[in-house]
């Protein structure tokens, strides 16, 4: 009896101990998987939420989410300085300026040698005359001048032009934001902020070139910093610096009681391989908006195809997964982040000829693919690149344009020569604008104006970007609309200010 009852509870003693043992396991997988089942669970649902054809609007507040600014949505593009040359001649005045908030003017670079920055292009930025007689004689600003006058007062080249439309553009107001850097000037980066006179002078000329030629604050595009000891912390030294240096300008023109405030942001990389090194909560303090470029996830690189400008996608290489990364890994503001958008298309030619006939169901995405395949006479005359479709030029001629809600990307498929296209179109744009409402995010912009279709509303994709967004877009006029900056500036620069006789002008228009 005793050793039968010493059995009982050594049995017993030991399934107690499995139990718990058992519970401690559990709960320690729950603890490791919980993060990421939930995360999924929650992509899930907001992808369910879309993907009906971006038809299904989700049930909110229409004045849900409004930027950081408490202005309203960004809706902004950038303007590239080598736009009006042959064969593109796209000028600022081409973009429907009462339908954004932001233009972003790209790119200056940076002089590694002095550490300063400069113009690219200084006849396209600060020389070409592109103002023609119906824009001159519809500004009240220069109504009854004659027009050897008008030469005097009005600022030239893309920089003086966009200036001059900001401030005369009726029924709206937008900022121009000079953009420094682009891909070509990476490397240039990495030479100033190893050397801390060179990091000071850009900081120095960065803040003195935007303020003198009339700009409403700085972007970066350095593409990019890599996973290293100096580039992450250089470049939160850099920002960190060049906010200080606005500061004070804004401190030197309203005093203790600083009435506005110059923008700076960041077009930033989304990939998460380039993004999880970096210190962007500690960035995140001294910059307004990230630019988060969510495009280019497909190209000539990929082993196979894609859709290069997705929302949703069953990888990282998506627009939601490098939106949520930002906010569920780095704690960032949702307000602060603007979802990047294409203006042009990514072509592959597929290989073989197994799509043969092609239908609504077939797949074209996660195949191989021989190269980009050839431009046409067209679209070459719009400055296409292989494999880069400006979106005025698609869907494809022969082609038809269709749509996909599962991962919100339009496309074309030219079965001829097995051409497979993926780009941005209004259906998408819609999505994204309800995207943007949905998770209270900061607005959009796109990569570049001069892709966009200006001549036909219905193709827009801005205008459909801002009908998605019940077009709640930011009306925060220019810094240089305050009249106390306009002062500072006579008389930091007096007559050597390049805006200086506009701006006189516009004072005594004013008085």
């Amino acid at each position: 009896m005793v050793s039968l009852s010493l059995y009982h509870g050594s049995k017993t003693s030991l399934i107690s101990h499995l139990l718990i043992l058992l519970i401690i396991v559990t709960i320690v997988i729950e603890m490791c998987l919980y993060k990421k089942i939930f995360k999924n669970q929650r992509s899930n649902k907001i992808r369910d939420s879309f993907n009906n054809g971006g038809h299904k609007v989700p049930n909110m507040d229409q004045t849900q989410g409004p930027n950081v600014d408490g202005e309203g949505f960004v809706s902004g593009v950038y303007y590239s300085n080598w736009s009006p040359y042959k064969p593109r001649f796209h000028f600022p005045h081409d973009i429907n300026l009462t339908q954004v908030s932001h233009v972003y003017y790209a790119f200056f670079r940076i002089n590694p040698r002095t550490g300063g920055i400069e113009s690219t292009d200084n006849w396209s930025d600060l020389e070409m005359n592109l103002y023609k007689p119906l824009a001159i004689k519809s500004s009240e600003l220069i109504d009854g001048n004659s027009s050897n006058d008008i030469q005097k007062i009005l600022p030239l080249g893309c920089i003086g032009e966009l200036f001059y439309l900001k401030h005369s553009c009726s029924g709206k107001k937008f900022k121009v934001i000079m953009s420094i850097g682009g891909w070509s000037d990476s490397e240039n980066f990495k030479v100033i902020i190893k050397n801390e006179n060179l990091l000071q002078a850009f900081v120095d000329s960065s803040v003195e070139t935007m303020f003198k030629l009339g700009f409403d604050g700085i972007d970066l595009d350095w593409e990019f910093p890599e996973n290293n000891k100096s580039e992450p912390q250089g470049y939160l030294k850099l920002v960190r610096m060049l906010r200080s240096k606005l500061n004070s300008l804004e401190s030197q023109i309203f005093g203790e009681g600083v009435e506005d405030h110059f923008q700076l942001s960041i077009a930033a990389p989304a990939f998460k391989d380039k993004l999880y090194y970096l210190p962007i909560p500690e960035i995140d303090q001294y910059i307004d908006y990230w630019n988060m470029m969510t495009y280019d996830y497909y190209g000539s690189w990929s082993e196979t195809t894609g859709y290069h400008s997705n929302l949703f996608s069953e990888t990282e290489l998506s627009g939601n997964f490098a939106i949520h990364y930002m906010i569920d890994k780095f704690g960032i503001n949702s307000r602060k982040l603007v979802l990047g958008m294409a203006a042009y298309g990514r072509s592959f030619h597929i290989k073989g000829s197994g799509f043969q006939p092609f239908t609504q169901n077939t797949i074209l995405i996660n195949q191989s693919f021989k190269g980009v395949g050839k431009l046409t006479k067209e679209v070459n005359k719009a400055d296409g690149k292989e494999g880069i479709w400006p979106y005025k030029n698609l869907p494809k001629k022969g082609t038809i344009e269709r749509y996909d809600p599962k991962y919100v990307s339009a496309y074309c498929f030219d079965e001829k020569n097995s051409i497979f296209i993926s780009y941005d179109n209004t259906k998408s744009v819609k999505t994204k604008a309800e995207y943007v409402l949905h998770n209270k995010l900061g607005g959009g912009f796109w990569w570049e104006s001069c892709g966009e279709t200006y001549a036909n509303e219905s193709r827009s994709l801005i205008h459909a970007f801002n009908e998605g967004l019940r077009s709640n877009v930011s009306t925060k006029p220019s810094m240089f609309e305050n009249e106390r900056v306009v002062n500072f500036y006579l008389n930091k620069y007096g007559n050597n200010g390049f805006l200086t006789p506009y701006l006189k002008h516009m004072d005594s228009f004013k008085q």
